[in-house]
């Protein structure tokens, strides 16, 4: 089953550059990636809760959440390393047993 099937919308966002995140979209050969503007990585970790990481090398570590249709976030992960993101699989399984426990 695809996220499209079960309305799910899948939205990334990145404090690198323009430049930087179309190459790496045409690299994965993603479709549907639109490259817009960079975010302020500080203003990001402030509003969300996300770890900065300071020092030498100064960058986001990467957080995720899952939205209900309202916007509520039903569920979130925070990473302060290289793992701990939402796999494809992680987000199928919460969203079929949030639409089976509303459907009831």
């Amino acid at each position: 089953m695809l996220l499209r099937q079960l309305g799910v919308t899948v939205v990334a966002a990145s404090v690198d550059s323009v430049a930087d995140t179309a190459a790496l979209a045409a690299g994965l050969r993603l479709r549907y990636v639109t490259p817009l503007a960079e975010l302020d990585g500080p203003a990001v970790a402030e509003a969300t809760g996300a770890k900065l990481q300071t020092g030498e090398r100064v960058f986001l570590h990467a957080a995720g959440f899952l939205m209900d249709p309202d916007g509520k976030i039903v569920n979130s992960v925070y990473s302060s390393g290289p793992i701990g993101r939402f796999t494809a699989n992680d987000i199928l399984k919460k969203v079929v047993a949030e639409q089976a426990r509303a459907a009831r």
